[in-house]
Parts: C-alpha cells; sequence; structure tokens
C-alpha cells in the first residue's frame, strides 16, 4: 500500500491514517530500508503539531540524518478529550493503526519496528501490540514479533499514591486544551479505569520489548504542576530504561536544530531496534559465533590452498 505524505493536506487537516515522513527506498537518496519508525501522538494531539517546535518537525528535519536507513511514519487518529479515550474508542484506534502497518508491511513485514509515543498514544500502542500478539492473523501477529521497543514521552503506566489514574487523565486533558474543564471529570472517571486496565495488561508483553521511559522534568504552565509524575510515568519493568527529560508535558517531545535533548532521544530509538537487553545479548552472542566460525573457515582455507 502507498502511504500518504506527511505533508499533504489530509495530514494537515487531521484526516485518520498513517502517514510517511521519509523512506530511504522512494526518496530522492534511495538507500537500504532496515526498519520502522512510528510516531503516534496523544490525547488532543496531530502527527504533526504533536512533535513541532519553531517550524522543526523533527521526525523529519532531524531524525533522518541519524537513522538514514528508517522508514519513518506517523500516524493520525481523532485524540478528542471527550468521546475518543473511552475503551472502545482506543480500541478502534489501535485496529486502525495495526490494519494500517499490516498494509504497509506487505513487501518488508520481517524489518524491526520501534513505536515513538507521546501521552496517551502509549495507550493506544499498548493495546494495538495486545492485540496483534492475539490476532489469528499471521502478518498482524508479525507486527507484535517484529516490534522490537517503545519509547514513551509522559506516558502514564500507572495512579501513584499522589495522583489517581483519573486524576492524571484529567490533568492531561487540561493541559492540553489549556484549561481545566470541570465537566470532564466524570467521563474520565468512568473511562480512566478501563485504561488503566489496557495498560495494566500489557505488562505482561513489555518483557518482549525494549522499553524507554522519558518523564518531564518541568511544571505545565496551565495546571502549575506536573502532568505525569515519575511515579506514574515509570512501567517499572527492570529493563525499562528511565530518562528525566527537560521540557513540560507538552514541549518534552518538541526539538529544534542543536537541541541537547535530541541527541539522547535518536539514540534511545537507535537502541530500541535491538529489542529488550536478553535479545540485544543473544544477538551479539550470534555475532561473535558467525565471526568465530567465519575466522575458522578462513583459517581452514589458508590452510587447505597452502
Amino acid at each position: 500500500m502507498e502511504l500518504g505524505r506527511v505533508g499533504s493536506d489530509f495530514a494537515k487537516n487531521g484526516k485518520t491514517g498513517l502517514y510517511l515522513v521519509r523512506d530511504p527506498i522512494s526518496d530522492k537518496s534511495p538507500g537500504t530500508r532496515m526498519m520502522d519508525i512510528v510516531f503516534v501522538h496523544g490525547l488532543n494531539g496531530h502527527c504533526i503539531n504533536s512533535w513541532k517546535d519553531k517550524g522543526a518537525y523533527w521526525p523529519q528535519d532531524l531524525l533522518p540524518a541519524k537513522l538514514p536507513q528508517a522508514r519513518i511514519m506517523t500516524f493520525q487518529y481523532d485524540a478528542k478529550v471527550i468521546g475518543n479515550m473511552s475503551t472502545g474508542g482506543v480500541e478502534d484506534t489501535a485496529k486502525q493503526l495495526l490494519n494500517s502497518l499490516e498494509q504497509a508491511r506487505i513487501k518488508q513485514d520481517a524489518n524491526p519496528i520501534v513505536f515513538v509515543v507521546h501521552s496517551l498514544g502509549g495507550i493506544v500502542i499498548k493495546q494495538m501490540l495486545t492485540t496483534a500478539n492475539n490476532s489469528s492473523s499471521g502478518t498482524q501477529g508479525a507486527i507484535g514479533k517484529c516490534t522490537k521497543g517503545i519509547v514513551f514521552f509522559g506516558t502514564p503506566h500507572r495512579g501513584s499514591e499522589s495522583a489517581s489514574w483519573a486524576t492524571i487523565i484529567n490533568k492531561i486533558s487540561s493541559a492540553v486544551l489549556y484549561r481545566v474543564d470541570s465537566r470532564l471529570v466524570a467521563t474520565l472517571q468512568s473511562d480512566s479505569k478501563d485504561l488503566l486496565a489496557i495498560s495494566e495488561a500489557f505488562r505482561d508483553l513489555a518483557k518482549d520489548y525494549a522499553i524507554v521511559t522519558f518523564y518531564e522534568q518541568h511544571i505545565h504552565p496551565v495546571t502549575g504542576d506536573l502532568i505525569v509524575e515519575k511515579s506514574s510515568a515509570i512501567m517499572g519493568v527492570l529493563h525499562e530504561d528511565v530518562l528525566m527529560l527537560s521540557g513540560n508535558h507538552s514541549s518534552m517531545c518538541k526539538f529544534t536544530p542543536g537541541d541537547p535533548r535530541f541527541n539522547t532521544v535518536w539514540w534511545s530509538i537507535r537502541k530500541a531496534t535491538e529489542g529488550p537487553p536478553a535479545i540485544r545479548r543473544e544477538g551479539r552472542r550470534t555475532l561473535r559465533l558467525k565471526e568465530r566460525k567465519g575466522e575458522n573457515a578462513e583459517i581452514g582455507g589458508t590452510a587447505t590452498e597452502v
């Protein structure tokens, strides 16, 4: 399936779909496609604007120079505060993304995938990977198996002592709407229990993926506090890489040229393509065995020739 381009009016206007940011095969400087990187925005977000600051759209303007063999995509979905972050809304969105990825990866379905997600976009990815791993479809199941890692920006993985799950989501909605809306509380209180269930169910799958967690350092100007505190942003699995990132909940995932935070982020994405630590170790062990076999063959060949 040929993906629409991120510069199209469809993407700019927020039409639901998976959009191509950059492809080393089809772009002007063709190369080898070795991995897929997929960006997923959060509540009330946008496939371009959620990652853009001062004209710099870093998935397009900064990342390709660091990972030239990556096909980069971004997913746009309806993430309005009311009505679309219910369990049904998340499940539908996850299925849309899964179906789009399935079609986009028909010709190269073995390449590793890394998801880069902001805020409640992380819940969508958790649901999508749960669905993929339970799917009877071989191509959808392959997406679950080919996913190597997830890079989370300010995703609430659990409630904390100081903030219930509903309170955290209410703070996120207040931040993205630039106001505190008390009418949301009842809706979010109901939906939050189901969103928590989705998040918790993923913990059994987390061991199969590299998990990188960035948590916010600065308070948000709208709420006057941290939106997702460190205790909530951390998933709590043993192999999780946890890093504080300068910025508030909205600005923590936006980078301009020369921003030192970007170096930390792109390297984390690169490392995530290798999978969780156990898989990384196995990969290095296999490589060493291949190298040794190559050396032995070379030695044997030389002796025979002599």
